[in-house]
Formats: C-alpha cells, structure tokens, sequence
C-alpha cells in the first residue's frame, strides 16, 4: 500500500498523465505552450475534482514454465474503465531481470567489458515493450483482433453468453496465431530493459507488452553464442508489482463482468471512480495530490469495512461469474 499510494510513483503517474496542469487551468490549459521563467503567472482557479486513482493493482509472477501472455493491453478485467479513459501503468521489479542484449552495441574499439556477450547462464523471465505502439496507424486492428476494450459495445455485454458470441477476436493473448503481420510489427519496435530489483518502468494504457519467457531466454542465448548449452533453472520466481493509475473522472464499464465494485453494488456500474468512492467506499483510492500516510483519511475510512466485508462477497460473486463464463465457452456462447 505505501509503495503504491505515498511514494513519487504515484507523483510520476499523475505529471506523465498532465493532471497537474489539468487541475490548475482546465483542458484548455494543456495547449498552452509551457511555461518558461519569467513569464507572467496565467489567471486560473484550483479544481479539486481533478485527482488520480489506483484503478487496479496486482502482484505478478513468473516462474519457467514456458507460457505467457503474448502482446497485448490490459482488457476490462486488469484494467476496469472504458476505452476512452487514460492510464498509466507503473511496472514496479522485486527482483533481478537481468538482459543483457538491452545494452546497444558499440564498435568492437569502444567496447567495454560490460558489452561483451551475454555470460549469464540463468535463465530468466521478464518484460517487453513495443515501442510506440499507443500510436502505431494499425493499433485499431490490433484491438479487434485481441478483443480490447475498445471494441466493447457501449451498453456493454448482457450475459455470459452474450459475451462469448459478441467479443470480437480470437482472445487478449494470442495475436501471434490470429494476426501473425501485426505480431511482427509488433516485435520490430520491442525493448526489453535490463531491469534491476526496485526499477519502476511507467507506460501508457494503450502500450502493447508481454512476458519475455525462460524459454525465449535460453533460446535466444543459444542462438547468439552458438553453442548448445543447458541453462541453469533454479525453480527462481521472477515477482512485479503492477499499479493501473488513472484519473477519478474514468468510468467502470457498464454491463456483464468481473469487476468488484460492480460485483458487490451492481449500482456501481458506468460511474466514476470518484461517484464510486464517494457512494460505496474506497475501492479505488486516491493517490494524487499527494496525501500524508498519517493522515490520510480519505483512504483510510471504510477500508476495514471494504476488506472485512465488502471483498468476500464480490469475490464470491466473481467465482460465479468465472464459472457462467467457462460454461458459455464449452457450450460456444448457445443459449
């Protein structure tokens, strides 16, 4: 909780997202061109409303086995807001990732010994990016064809078995069977960083990501240093710490789901994070302006009531929800 609530992350989260300039002079303020010394001090008014949200938070991990979620964005159940709501993602390491071959090359008279080829023989699992693929002219056929939330009807779904016969594409995780050229375009801009225990990696909502596997690892580290080598697999888990910011104002999808809030108040639905916290409690605290961990009572008021209470019965509900929906994928969405 503190990690996620009182350090700068949530600060970076909130500047990467320019909600400081949003609260202090509206939308029109975004398009003023930055502000340099000595300029006047623009007239503008304080709107409070304005705050960002913890909208989803989860402990990751992975170990060797070799399946992963392939390139994709969150869908509604990481990710609980509509599509034309913003949101960062701070990626947060627990442990070592180490992957060398993040380092650039340099002329052979240039390099260091940091640059020689990789000489780890632990296999590891971490976490890839494509590069600017928020923007990409294709990102739309990437959405249908992984069943984002973008392609959700705006009434949202009504069933179980409306959801299997209305989502569009063949799954959030398989895109590199169901549209092999978009995967390849997808791979073409991919960065994978040599992460270390406590390095934090912010990206936008819409940046498609996936799992870089043990086995893509040892794959790539026989391929480079041509030998055929057995890696070490010490059974290690590699752990992350996912937190999904975004402002009060994004808004719950209406309709058939998995969500908590909605789960336990069915009320919930198609508001605001603020509507839902103001009315039902701190599902999705506040986290931004920056609040003192000691006094934070708007955090901390209804949080016993939330946990104690409130989370077993939308939990309960979500194993229902999850068993409906295992049973329309064997019947093929029929009635």
């Amino acid at each position: 909780r503190h990690l996620a609530m009182y350090t700068k992350i949530p600060r970076v989260a909130a500047s990467l997202l320019r909600l400081d300039e949003l609260r202090v002079g509206g939308a029109e303020y975004l398009n003023l061109p930055r502000q340099l010394p000595g300029d006047p001090e623009p007239s503008h008014t304080i709107d409070d409303n304005i705050n960002l949200r913890i909208c989803r938070d989860i402990f990751l991990t992975k170990d060797d086995d070799e399946y992963a979620c392939g390139w994709h964005v969150d869908d509604t159940g990481f990710w609980p807001s509509i599509a034309s709501d913003p949101g960062v993602n701070a990626w947060v390491a627990l442990d070592d990732m180490p992957y060398q071959w993040s380092r650039k090359k340099l002329p052979k008279h240039l390099t260091t010994d940091d640059e020689q080829p990789p000489t780890n023989r632990t296999a590891v699992a971490t976490f890839a990016l494509s590069l600017g693929s928020h923007h990409a002219p294709w990102r739309e056929e990437a959405y249908e064809v992984t069943g984002s939330t973008h392609t959700l009807p705006p009434e949202g779904f009504l069933s179980a078995a409306d959801m299997i016969k209305r989502r569009s594409g063949k799954g959030t995780c398989n895109i590199k069977t169901s549209a092999p050229h978009l995967y390849e375009k997808l791979e073409e801009n991919k960065i994978v960083y040599d992460i270390k225990k406590g390095d934090v990696i912010f990206h936008d909502r819409w940046l498609f990501h996936r799992t870089v596997t043990v086995a893509e690892y040892e794959n790539k580290l026989k391929r480079d240093t041509g030998e055929t080598i057995k890696l070490e697999r010490s059974g290690k888990i590699f752990r992350r710490y996912s937190i999904r910011y975004s402002p009060g104002s994004a808004r719950v999808p209406p309709g058939y789901g998995v969500e908590p809030s909605v789960l336990y108040n069915a009320a919930n639905a198609n508001l605001t994070l603020n509507e839902i916290v103001e009315s039902d409690g701190p599902w999705y605290p506040k986290v931004w302006p920056l609040l003192k961990e000691n006094a934070d009572i708007d955090n901390i008021e209804g949080l016993a009531t939330l946990v104690q209470e409130k989370m077993p019965q939308a939990e309960k509900a979500r194993d229902e929800r999850k068993k409906e929906i295992r049973m329309a994928l064997r019947k093929g969405g029929g009635p």
